[in-house]
């Protein structure tokens, strides 16, 4: 998409959320930092599907470090909504904010206003064998659970498991997670008129139509089971170790983070996710019943 249009369509979404955030009460999340407390670099090279990415050192302490996504819109979303469940659950993914643009803000670093800084690691492998993991990081087992995971929230980009310099592995890189891509976030927010029709309530019509019956996608699920199988034998508990926790995870907590997302992406976004976790919840766990026999 052209960079006029990009910075258009952006204005307009800005505009937007402003408004729809104006009746709510002041944000105040552990999950939202300012862009104003962060020096930013562009020299990173990246191998996903999110580039350019930006190094961010908070000012008031250098040494904390983060990678932020901001190139495409469904990245902070997406990113925000699967490390939360994950960490929830107890896996091991780098801690992440949603950065909000500071009023003053006039760098030209940012493509969106959407913006996620996830915790630099130190790497010692970015993309370490099963061997490799199986004697090195100490939570060996979690790479079935985040396989698990990759069929659970319907991802079709490579699984990216990178080895940490703490000896653990983390899962990276989940923009591809969840159906909801750049097609519909560019426009969610644009509550104007645009050749006499808003592009929010074409988007919001569609996303909370969609039929939840089929969220999980069960022979995907079935077919990263026997690939695991046939890694290792042993890899069967671990894998069906997230059917059973999802579910478990309150609907309190689900609704918490959802609203933070909603200071930044239009509230039907939260109000889509609500339906959609709620419903693979429900199915996660009637596959967990039907396999863990």
């Amino acid at each position: 998409m052209p960079p006029k249009i990009e910075k258009y369509q952006m204005r307009l979404r800005m505009e937007s959320k402003a408004e729809e955030n104006r009746a709510k009460p002041p944000l105040q999340s552990p999950d939202v930092a300012e862009t104003a407390e962060f020096l930013f670099s562009r020299s990173l090279p990246h191998r996903g599907d999110s580039d350019p990415l930006l190094l961010a050192k908070r000012k008031q302490n250098r040494a904390e470090q983060y990678l932020v996504k901001h190139a495409y819109t469904d990245c902070a979303c997406n990113e925000f909504v699967y490390t939360k469940l994950a960490q929830a659950m107890g896996y091991s993914m780098p801690d992440v904010l949603l950065l909000r643009l500071s009023p003053q803000e006039k760098r030209p670093y940012f493509a969106t206003e959407y913006l996620i800084a996830q915790r630099y690691l130190a790497v010692s492998d970015p993309d370490p064998s099963y061997a490799k993991i199986r004697e090195q990081a100490e939570n060996w087992s979690q790479y079935f659970s985040f396989q698990a995971l990759y069929g659970i929230t319907g991802e079709g980009d490579g699984l990216e498991i990178l080895l940490a310099e703490d000896r653990k592995i983390y899962r990276v890189d989940t923009t591809d997670a969840f159906p909801v891509g750049n097609y519909y976030l560019d426009v969610a927010g644009i509550t104007q008129e645009i050749g006499g029709a808003r592009p929010s309530d074409r988007i919001q019509d569609r996303l909370l139509s969609m039929d939840f019956s089929k969220t999980l996608n069960v022979p995907a699920c079935n077919r990263l089971l026997e690939q695991c199988l046939q890694l290792d034998s042993a890899s069967r508990p671990y894998f069906l170790e997230p059917f059973a926790l999802l579910p478990e995870i309150p609907a309190s907590y689900i609704d918490g983070f959802l609203n933070t997302l909603c200071y930044f992406y239009p509230d039907f976004i939260g109000n889509y996710f609500k339906r959609y976790l709620s419903a693979l919840q429900e199915q996660c766990a009637a596959y967990w019943r039907a396999f863990s026999r």
